[in-house]
């Protein structure tokens, strides 16, 4: 009998050992891909976030007497109901001037009502951290409100120890001394703040 020396072919181990390396190659490429995806999504979401944002200031720079009333109305917890004044923006002709209170109530209103088709939450809020001591524009110079958008798990708040607020508060202990500066996000926070 007549025994060949070299081998041809491919063994059986051979082909395992080949399949195994590119089940590992494809399940990186796969990995990849999804943090790929995730980063996109979060990259859109910010885009939006920022375009909302960005709308809303300019409402807001344009009507500055009614800043309160914006505040007041972008921060109601509750489903926005429609002012009785739409002060034309729902299309109709109008037939009387609107306040800028009105207007305000109005611009607010239909923010509100266009979020409610994408996962966007918006709020205005003091900003933290502003380097003044007082609470309001009367009592402190350095005064600014800060528009807030979150997404997600993430509510626009400012807050101290929750997860799901977007930014930290400044916090000041007994004998007025600062132990947090306060505008930092919280590390899970999924949001963006704008200063206005």
């Amino acid at each position: 009998m007549k025994t060949n020396a070299t081998q041809t072919g491919v063994g059986l181990v051979e082909v395992m050992v080949a399949l195994l390396l590119l089940a590992v190659a494809i399940l990186g490429y796969s990995a990849l891909q999804g943090q790929a995806i995730k980063s996109t999504n979060e990259s859109f979401e910010r885009s939006q976030s920022l375009v909302m944002m960005r709308n809303i200031a300019e409402k807001i720079h344009a009507n500055p007497s009614a800043i309160a009333t914006y505040a007041a109305q972008l921060n109601v917890a509750a489903v926005p109901t429609a002012p009785g004044n739409q002060c034309g923006l729902n299309g109709v002709a109008v037939t009387t001037l609107c306040t800028p209170a009105q207007l305000a109530e109005a611009e607010s209103y239909k923010v509100r009502a266009d979020l409610q088709n994408y996962d966007f939450q918006i709020q205005m809020h003091p900003c933290p951290n502003t380097g003044g001591t007082g609470a309001t524009a009367a009592t402190n110079i350095m005064f600014s409100y800060c528009l807030i958008s979150a997404w997600g798990d993430t509510t626009p708040t400012i807050g101290v120890t929750a997860d799901t607020d977007c930014l930290t508060s400044r916090v000041v202990d007994d004998e007025d001394v600062v132990k947090q500066a306060g505008g930092n996000y919280h590390p899970k926070a999924t949001c963006m703040m704008m200063e206005i």
